[in-house]
């Protein structure tokens, strides 16, 4: 089944849970674009937050054509 899936990255300091930072990404990216990126095997491992590693970071970046912050703990998440 084919979802029609916004994405959102989100950030938060180190010591607290509290989001500090938060941006909707374009809609060019889309989960199909993002699969080989976060390794996700099924459509359906979009439909959760996580965790970003520096790698991930900068391919988002290059897809979104956006600059993410490098002092926050980063994570993507998505909605519909």
């Amino acid at each position: 089944m084919k979802y029609d899936l916004k994405f959102q990255i989100y950030g938060r300091e180190e010591a607290t849970d509290l989001a500090v930072f938060e941006i909707d990404l374009p809609p060019t990216v889309t989960t199909d674009a993002l699969m080989p990126i976060m390794a996700w095997h099924e459509e359906e491992d979009a439909m959760a937050s996580h965790l970003l590693t520096a790698r991930q970071m900068t391919a988002i970046e290059r897809l979104a054509m956006i600059k993410l912050p490098r002092n926050l703990v980063l994570y993507i998440s998505s909605y519909m």
